[in-house]
This record gives structure tokens, C-alpha cells and sequence, in this order.
């Protein structure tokens, strides 16, 4: 916050009186000092009540750009669709017949990401919906979720591994395992996170990637094991998927997520009807 009115007004290309006289209207209309002026010292004081009123400033002029973007992307054709790549990869292609039947394909924008960062622009008002993974429900009062799928996190190795041929496994047990894993700002790595303190230990992480076929690639080769949703492994891999022991263990869930309040054009509801009917 600036504390300088020569310095805000250069801020809003407006003379300094032009920030006087607005500040002296805001004290007017609220009955309240909002700032104290050292006239002696050249110097200026937020007071309680100033405070305040910035804090609540700073909510509206955050929802104000908010709707500033959502109306631009209501004159939009497309619609501005997040997509994770494990996601998009292993459970959008199961959607995809019915959005091509329905006609909805062709008015999608898709943007690639990890689940974290496609979540911020949700937010920011970059995207209209989202087709999200998380270690669990997604649950935040300023989004509308609505939970498609939950697959649980498997230990992922070579068919020859030692390990392979294991009912079960607990994560404590692939201590001295070398692992590769993906890249900050996925899920995955959340759910690795998870596995390693409930385990008490800290794998030898060998490699990070955001490309799941090149992690696999890896795994297959021998180069660490992996720690992955059951959804992101195919037969065509070759790869032995070993389930893990630990109870209470976080689960891959995929979620079609949309901000609270946000108005949906009708072809967004159609795509939100079409996605919750595949759950």
C-alpha cells in the first residue's frame, strides 16, 4: 500500500490534489478517518479504519477483475477448457465419442497443465472449466466441483522387478528404491508427499518429468519405480502395478470443477450435463 499521495497520483497519472480530494469524499462518506496527516513530518498513517477499508477494497476490486475477464469470455466461441495431461490422456479420450456425437468438440479450447497450476487459472479467471485431479475431494467455498471418478496410487514397476509379483506392498518397504516421479505441480506429487510421511522415509528421487509417457518410458527401463494412478496405466505398457498397504491413503480423484456464482452459457451446461452423466 502506497503512503504517498505524490506517489499514487503519479500510480493513476492524476494530480496530487485530484488523490486529496477523492480521499477526503471516502472519509466523508463512511463518517471515519481513514488516514492521519503529520503535517509537521510530511508523513501520513493508515488508520484502523483505513485498513479495513483497504482490505475490503482489495475483494472487490479482485471480483470486479474477475468479472471483467468472464465478460470477455462470454463473447468468447470457445470454451476455455483445462485439462491435466494424465487426464486428458487416459480419461478424456473415454469422453471424447460422446463430445463428438453431441457437437461440443469443436468448441472447446483445451489448455495443458498440471492440476495445481490449471486450479490458479480457474481462478483467475483464465479458464471456464476445468477437468481436475486431486489426492481426494476437491473441496473450496469459491468453486462448484462436482467428482467424476477416484482411483487409487500404485507402486509401478518393471514385470521382472523383485517386487512384481507382490499382493501388497507398503511404502516403507521401497525405502531403498530409486523412484522417478513427475515434475512440481502435479498430483502425483502430492500423493508422493503423502506415501513418504506416513512411510517416515525420503526416497532417492532420480529423475522428475512432466511427461507422463516418458516417465513410464523410464519405469519400463529400469531406471526407478514410480509412484502412479491406476487410470494412467495401460495393458500396452508392459509395467506391474503393485497396490500399497498404507491405510487411509489419499486416492487420484478427477473432479469438473467451475467457479461458485459463475454464470454458464448453455453450451458450458451442456458440457458440465455431458461430463457428470460419465461419472
Amino acid at each position: 500500500m502506497k503512503k504517498n499521495f505524490s506517489q499514487v497520483a503519479k500510480n493513476f497519472n492524476v494530480t496530487q490534489p485530484t488523490i486529496t480530494l477523492a480521499l477526503k469524499r471516502l472519509e466523508s462518506q463512511f463518517a471515519i478517518q481513514l488516514i492521519d496527516r503529520d503535517q509537521s513530518h510530511g508523513s501520513i498513517t493508515i488508520t484502523p479504519a483505513g485498513q479495513q477499508l483497504y482490505q475490503r477494497a482489495k475483494v472487490v476490486g479482485k471480483q470486479l477483475s474477475l468479472a471483467q475477464k468472464e465478460l470477455r469470455a462470454l463473447r468468447h466461441p470457445k470454451i476455455r477448457f483445462g485439462l491435466p495431461p494424465i487426464i486428458g490422456s487416459f480419461y478424456f479420450p473415454k469422453l471424447a465419442p460422446r463430445l463428438v456425437t453431441s457437437g461440443l468438440m469443436p468448441d472447446l479450447e483445451t489448455h495443458e497443465a498440471g492440476s495445481t497450476n490449471l486450479l490458479e487459472d480457474l481462478r483467475a479467471g483464465h479458464l471456464d472449466v476445468a477437468l481436475l485431479g486431486a489426492t481426494g475431494p476437491l473441496a473450496a467455498p469459491d468453486l462448484d466441483v462436482h467428482t467424476v471418478a477416484a482411483d487409487p496410487f500404485v507402486a509401478v514397476m518393471p514385470k521382472d522387478h523383485e517386487l512384481a509379483k507382490r499382493e501388497s506392498i507398503s511404502f516403507a518397504e521401497l525405502a531403498e528404491e530409486p523412484f522417478v516421479t513427475f515434475s512440481e505441480g502435479y498430483v502425483h506429487t502430492k500423493a508422493m508427499q503423502w506415501f513418504t510421511q506416513a512411510a517416515g522415509i525420503q526416497p532417492s528421487i532420480v529423475y522428475r518429468t512432466p511427461d507422463v509417457a516418458l516417465l513410464k518410458s523410464m519405469i519400463h527401463a529400469g531406471v526407478g519405480i514410480g509412484l502412479l494412478a491406476t487410470t494412467a496405466v495401460t495393458a500396452a505398457d508392459d509395467l506391474a502395478l503393485v497396490p500399497l498397504s498404507e491405510s487411509g491413503q489419499p486416492r487420484f480423484s478427477i473432479s469438473v470443477v467451475t467457479r461458485r456464482g459463475q454464470v454458464l452459457t448453455p453450451t458450458m451446461t451442456e458440457l458440465m450435463k455431458l461430463l457428470n452423466q460419465h461419472a
